[in-house]
């Protein structure tokens, strides 16, 4: 989990922000802050890794207030003002969002953020000659540490650009990975897990039934069924389905 802290002297951006990070899992805001000589105290009081930050505001600026947390924190610029940019890299900042920001665009920096403070890493499988039994689990990076999961564990992946997160029995995880990483270099075992979707991959065990497009895990989850994908589905539950009888 990445922990946040929003600068900026007007609520109304500082809610931009918060509202965006809603649907971003790995994102957590600790604290906002209308001024920057607040948000000094802030740093030195709580763990924070990642600040967004608005360029200009009355007490101090957002470049003069980078320079004095002498490499603390890792920033994102907010600025309504395109020359600021170079500025930004200057200071070595991660990125610089031009107002209003958007969904996709505060997404792409954040994604750059973690890929700094979280490197990427594939999931590791056990090797064959460990004397471990192997496939019944992977380790995938998330937050600061490597986790353990169990594939037996596992109900359905759903993948959001450059990250998935593992919905287990046992919680979320989330991860530095995209949908392409887990069905190369065979991570997930084939006979058991299909994509059923652009962004989701699910456990065939986990499936309790298929209705109007949907396939349902529980009676409160239901998962979509792409249309490029049903073929698929089929195929993999051919083996399982019990055929009707005719009636007559």
């Amino acid at each position: 989990m990445i922990n946040c802290l929003v600068i900026d002297d007007e609520q109304a951006a500082i809610d931009v922000i918060k509202f965006h990070v809603k649907s971003i899992p790995f994102l957590n805001i600790v604290a906002v802050s209308l001024g920057p000589v607040e948000a000094l105290e802030i740093i030195y009081t709580q763990k924070i890794d990642l600040i967004f930050i608005d360029i200009q505001m009355p007490e101090l600026s957002g470049l003069d207030f980078i320079k004095l947390t002498k490499g603390r924190c890792k920033f994102i610029l907010t600025t309504a003002y395109k020359q600021y940019a170079l500025d930004g890299y200057e200071h070595n900042v991660i990125d610089y969002l031009l107002k209003p920001i958007s969904f996709e665009r505060l997404l792409q920096a954040v994604q750059k953020a973690q890929d700094i403070l979280f490197p990427p890493t594939i999931p590791i499988e056990v090797p064959s000659n460990s004397g471990i039994k192997t496939k019944d689990f992977i380790f995938v990076k998330t937050d600061n540490r490597m986790q353990k999961i169990f594939f037996s564990e596992i109900l359905f992946i759903e993948g959001l650009g450059n990250y998935v997160t593992f919905n287990t029995t046992k919680g979320k995880f989330v991860s530095l990975l995209n949908m392409k990483d887990l069905e190369g270099n065979e991570t997930l075992p084939h006979d058991n897990f299909l994509r059923v979707h652009r962004s989701f991959i699910i456990s065939l065990d986990k499936i309790e039934y298929v209705e109007g497009g949907n396939i349902y895990l529980d009676k409160d989850t239901p998962i979509p069924l792409g249309d490029t994908y049903k073929n698929l589905l089929w195929t993999a539950l051919d083996s399982r389905i019990v055929p009707a009888k005719k009636s007559y």
